[in-house]
């Protein structure tokens, strides 16, 4: 059996009096893609910087390891999880190389070290970026800088991914060559948990697809289990259909409607 690497029992988060979190269990499989999907405000972004040690539950219990997260040691922690965040802002025109290289700043005075210019130029292939190594980080577009966010992540080498939205900002191309690399990761013993918007997205490349709403988790199992019409209609609150592809694949679809439509669902 695939053992859990993180886990998240009974979880709670409090802000200013709201609850963002409510009894959230949830666990991260070695060598397993897990998308968190929901709508705007559902928690997923809460929930995985719980998951990250950034955040502290109200209540509840984040293992890493079967250990408590928060006995880690702060560097301990930077070598064994890596994180992108949305926000990934960098004001100084360091080269693009310089910012990847920045990812192996937990392994600095450790064997590992070694491998710091080898694991930079894998890092950067996978993230597509070696034409812009020398170019000014400031002088990219906000998708180069996401991909050069998401080539440092990569450079950290860490066992277990956690990614924030990696795609918003991604074409068409970049969007599954991101989602792409990080399934190569779990299936080369890594796990990853990835927080997406775009369903068919979560449909193609996740192991397992957890739905919050409201700060609770609606559903999670494999996406042809988890991906139900009816269940997503009443989460986003919009009608949500889905089906099969001419190859098999799952095709989430949005329906268009007026605002009067759309009105009769959020009622």
């Amino acid at each position: 059996m695939t053992r859990p690497v993180m886990s998240v029992q009974g979880v709670a988060v409090d802000l200013g009096g709201a609850a963002i979190l409510t009894d959230v269990t949830l666990e991260l499989l070695e060598g397993e893609l897990l998308a968190l999907v929901g709508p705007n405000g559902a928690g997923k972004s809460t929930l995985l910087s719980v998951l990250a040690g950034d955040r502290s539950p109200s209540r509840g219990t984040v293992l890493i390891d079967g250990a408590p997260l928060d006995a880690a040691p702060v560097a301990d922690l930077a070598r064994r999880r890596s994180v992108l965040t949305q926000s990934n802002e960098i004001s100084f025109p360091f080269p693009v190389i310089d910012v990847v290289r920045m990812g192996r700043a937990p392994w600095r005075s450790r064997p590992e070290a070694d491998r710091d210019e080898e694991m930079v130029e894998l890092a950067m292939h996978a993230g597509e970026v070696k034409a812009l190594a020398d170019h000014p980080v400031t002088t990219l577009s906000g998708g180069e800088r996401a991909r050069v966010a998401f080539a440092r992540s990569r450079a950290q080498s860490c066992a277990i991914v956690l990614l924030d939205e990696p795609t918003a900002s991604l074409d068409i191309r970049h969007q599954h060559r991101v989602l792409a690399e990080t399934r190569a990761h779990a299936r080369a013993g890594g796990s990853a948990v990835v927080v997406l918007h775009d369903l068919g997205l979560a449909a193609a490349y996740a192991d397992r697809i957890a739905i919050l709403a409201g700060g609770e988790i609606v559903s999670v199992g494999p996406p042809r289990e988890v991906l139900d019409p009816d269940v997503l209609t009443r989460v986003y609150r919009h009608p949500v259909g889905v089906f099969d592809g001419p190859d098999g694949e799952i095709i989430v679809a949005a329906r268009a409607t007026g605002v009067a439509a759309a009105e009769e669902v959020t009622a």
